[in-house]
């Protein structure tokens, strides 16, 4: 089930829902919705919380049985538990408790695993545990969202706060924030109560560039995708801002070595043939991030994208052996890198 075709539940929820899924900002807000849906926001008695701290089977079989106080239903909310409590007599303990939901229409129950931890496996393939839940659960998949859609969400949330934002603007948001949606809806507000300070209502990339964010990761792709460019200036521009920023470059390297390899495994994908949504679902990577990187690795071959990893892996070395300042060891790597 989609989260679309969930919103059909919210008329009569009943039963209980698997909340599995990436994006943890719509599992949030469709919580929040159930919540009001089965009307027990703020009442201690009839809306039960459980997680890795509290929970036990046996407590959980208490709430789901217990009758509703001055209510018709009752809400149980289960989230966060390690992947142990699926497993030997915790996991039987968990699946009896639930079982119990079909003979009790008065309780509503939603369970919401570590998405950390929780592997549904694929649509095609579907793990053993996934299979045992949804034998007793309705599954609800929160997954990322695609590019098209992220940018009409963007566009309906800065509409709602009556700011104009323009297709480019949008996608000057996303390669400098990511498609977490979280961190966009907060990003978001900050561009609104920065806009409406100044007495404006149109956001331009240059609001996005100069207020937003930058998301580590992106900084990380920024930095190398300007190497492999040989844009030299871009590159030093941002060391210099992570410099300032105090950001540790261990933590910039590290990233930086990530986006590298990540570069290489999808150029390697792509020369096989693969196209951008098959590179993405394999890697289990979003469409967005995934095109920006196929892009990228498309500048370059395959031998290059290698010596840069081998240029990592031995900054890496120097960084943890060698009295040298960090940032220079950077600046190195980047000189090495635009040299070739």
């Amino acid at each position: 089930m989609t989260p679309s075709e969930w919103k059909a539940e919210l008329k009569a929820p009943h039963g209980g829902y698997l909340f599995y899924g990436e994006e943890e900002y719509l599992k949030k807000s469709y919580l929040t919705a159930l919540r009001k849906a089965v009307g027990v926001s703020g009442d201690p008695f009839n809306h039960l919380l459980f997680d890795g701290d509290n929970y036990s089977a046996s407590a959980l079989s208490d709430a789901i049985v217990t009758l509703p106080v001055l209510s018709d239903k009752k809400l149980v909310e289960v989230k966060g538990l390690p992947a142990s409590f699926f497993k030997g007599k915790e996991g039987e303990g968990l699946f009896a408790a639930l079982a119990q939901l079909s003979s009790c229409d008065f309780c509503v129950l939603v369970l919401l695993p570590s998405s950390e931890d929780f592997d549904a496996g694929t649509a095609r393939r579907p793990s053993a545990l996934f299979k045992k839940l949804t034998e007793l659960l309705k599954p609800v998949e929160f997954a990322r969202q695609t590019p098209a859609r992220l940018a009409s969400w963007v566009g309906r949330h800065f509409s709602a706060e009556q700011v104009i934002s323009t297709p480019s603007a949008v996608e000057a948001l996303l390669s400098v924030c990511g498609c977490d949606m979280g961190i966009l809806a907060s990003e978001i507000d900050k561009l609104c109560a920065y806009l409406k300070r100044n007495g404006r209502d149109r956001l331009t990339e240059a609001d996005v560039f100069l207020v937003a964010s930058e998301n580590r990761e992106i900084a990380a792709f920024d930095f190398t995708d300007a190497l492999l460019s040989g844009n030299a200036d871009r590159a030093l521009l941002i060391l210099d801002e992570k410099k300032k920023q105090k950001e540790r470059p261990e933590l910039l390297l590290s990233g930086i070595a990530r986006v590298v390899c990540d570069l290489l495994t999808v150029k390697e994908l792509s020369e096989g043939s693969l196209g951008l949504s098959a590179i993405a679902a394999k890697l289990k990577m979003h469409e967005y991030r995934a095109g920006l990187y196929l892009k990228s690795a498309a500048k370059v071959d395959v031998s290059r994208l290698r010596r840069l990893a081998e240029r990592c892996f031995e900054a890496d070395l120097r960084l943890k052996t060698s009295s040298l300042d960090s940032y220079l060891l950077l600046d190195c790597l980047a000189a090495e890198a635009l040299s070739r």
